[in-house]
């Protein structure tokens, strides 16, 4: 391994007090700027970097990780629609999709050009997260002369100066899927002496993460029934690592400590790491047992501990399984996974992914709802599981979680984050499996194409009077609990379409937190059978107020179907 200079460039200086600000020092460190960032205490994000298309100018030159050529219906291999509103034309490229519910066109980027590496740098700085775990596959670095390799090294690169300019930390985690039992020593040997330390000189950064003074190094896919490597080539490489100066972490399988779906005799691998990181994502019960267990094992051999935390899971359009499959629960199922890592005072935790779209564990931005996927293929979205959160929300999540395992911010068994930060508030086009969903028994029909857009809206329908013969007092239904702030710019916009007369009277009214309701009423008479758009400014009188429920008023009788349903704070 190179040594490392005695003396930094004016930048990289810079760059070490922006890092020490930004992540704070290792106890003891004599100056602010001497200490790099460090693994224990922090929080970070797996990063993949692996999405490619024909025109983004890598040496690859074609679609990967999207699918095998052009995405198109059925022809797809990832799960969640990503948010591409933030990136450049100039990294975006067409696919086979029909346009997106809003009617943009269907685009995809490539991780390659230093834009979008950029941005992900940038979005991990604003929402307070530490820094990436910059992943390196065995299939892409066993041929140092492919295209892949290629790629792999160009985004690695680009991620330690955009890590370096935000103040984020970074190392390396090689994945050993792809290599062989007969490679397994000799490529991860080569790749750390002549690319990772000898042409890329990534541990000479002053953002490259360190523990105990050691620069860090994850192996993961150690012990894996399905990942090459016998328990002495995994030992081995272990120790070569740690002869090299490293801080050596190990991702195991969650069974390490039993044997449980995982090779048999493994220990002395185990023993030989400086930290264990037991693979969690598909595990979708409560982690706090693991945590303990884990604890128990290592704390007595004097081992470090990286608890992994993600925030759901499905991979429908790739693998077939069902849609999604281990439901983020509108972000509680990775936040009480945050609470009880802080709970055990573990102070780290490895946060899968920051952008695998694939498998819909990534936190980077992603489509809100049906209006931001393509209209003729499923993708999954933020607001699946019924609440509607903004695009961000999980980045957001993922820095409060940030701040909460690291002891920074106070332990809060509670989102503390709302939904969205604006400036939509809520939307909802009721498609099933994408929008937010009614809390009523209002009924969500199929309109057998004559939604507004899509294929489903709500039906109101009035009571059909009373047993007397007459007519039933309208009924207000609390149809969505949000808690929205109202300012002087917060409006209403939904789609009507009455069945008959009696339907043009169907409203959909806010309820604040006041007890007081505001009402909507269309600015005119309402064809039948056809979509109205209908819009309402709050009034001053309701600003410093919050929404707090959505109501659907249905008058005595009549019929009435309402659609795409939007709160702003413009």
């Amino acid at each position: 391994m190179p040594r490392r200079r005695t003396r930094l460039s004016l930048a990289a200086a810079a760059s070490l007090t922006l890092l020490a600000t930004a992540l704070g020092t290792q106890a003891g460190a004599a100056s602010p700027t001497a200490a790099p960032p460090t693994l224990k205490g922090h929080v970070y994000a797996g990063y993949q970097g692996w999405f490619n298309h024909p025109s983004d100018g890598s040496p690859l030159g074609a679609w990967r990780h999207w699918a095998g050529s052009q995405p198109s219906p059925g022809n797809q291999t990832f799960e969640l629609w990503p948010d591409t509103r933030a990136y450049p034309d100039s990294v975006l490229a067409g696919t086979g999709y029909a346009p997106l519910g809003n009617g943009d066109p269907a685009r995809l980027f490539s991780s390659y050009p230093s834009a979008v590496v950029e941005q992900h740098f940038d979005w991990m700085r604003d929402n307070g997260l530490d820094g990436a775990a910059l992943q390196r596959f065995g299939s892409d670095v066993s041929d140092p002369a492919s295209p892949r390799a290629a790629v792999r090294n160009s985004v690695a690169d680009k991620a330690r100066k955009a890590a370096e300019r935000t103040g984020r930390g970074f190392y390396v985690e090689y994945d050993v899927s792809g290599l062989t039992d007969a490679n397994f020593e000799q490529v991860l040997q080569d790749d750390w002496t002549n690319v990772v330390t000898g042409s890329l000189h990534l541990t000479d950064s002053p953002a490259y993460v360190h523990q105990d003074g050691k620069p860090v190094v994850e192996l993961w896919g150690l012990g894996f029934s399905n990942r090459p490597g016998s328990a002495e080539q995994s030992e081995r490489i272990v120790n070569w690592f740690r002869s090299k100066g490293l801080y050596v972490v190990g991702g195991v399988p969650t069974g390490w400590r039993t044997d449980s779906h995982a090779k048999p005799g493994f220990g002395p691998v185990y023993e030989a790491l400086d930290m264990l990181s037991p693979w969690m994502v598909g595990n979708a019960g409560d982690n706090a047992p693991q945590i303990a267990a884990d604890l128990a094992a290592l704390t007595p051999r004097g081992q470090d501990y990286l608890p992994v935390i993600y925030p759901g899971f499905s991979w429908s359009n790739w693998k077939d399984g069902p849609r999604n499959e281990i439901p983020r629960r509108s972000g509680d199922f990775l936040w009480q996974q945050a609470v009880n890592v802080r709970k055990a005072g573990v102070g780290q935790a490895f946060l899968a992914m920051f952008d695998e779209y694939d498998e819909a564990t990534a936190i980077a931005p992603a489509a809100e709802d049906s209006s931001m996927i393509p209209t003729d293929q499923y993708f999954q979205t933020t607001s699946a599981d019924g609440t509607y959160l903004s695009a961000d929300f999980y980045l957001r999540l993922a820095g409060a979680a940030t701040g909460m395992i690291s002891g920074r911010d106070p332990l809060d068994p509670k989102i503390p984050i709302p939904p969205s930060t604006g400036p939509v508030q809520f939307r909802t086009g009721f498609e099933p499996g994408t929008d937010a969903r009614p809390t009523t028994g209002l009924a969500v029909t199929t309109s057998g194409g004559k939604a507004h857009q899509g294929n489903t809206s709500l039906t109101v329908k009035g009571a059909q009077g009373r047993p007397d013969g007459k007519a039933a007092a309208p009924t207000s239904y609390g149809v969505f609990d949000v808690d929205i702030p109202v300012t002087r710019k917060t409006e209403l916009t939904y789609y009507l379409s009455p069945a008959d007369a009696a339907g043009r009277a169907v409203t959909v009214d806010l309820l604040l937190d006041n007890g007081r309701t505001v009402r909507t009423r269309p600015a005119g008479k309402v064809p039948l059978s056809a979509w109205t758009k209908v819009t309402s400014r709050l009034n001053g009188s309701a600003r410093g107020h919050r929404i707090t429920k959505i109501l659907v008023t249905a008058p005595g009788t009549g019929t009435a179907s309402v659609d795409d349903l939007t709160v702003t704070n413009r």
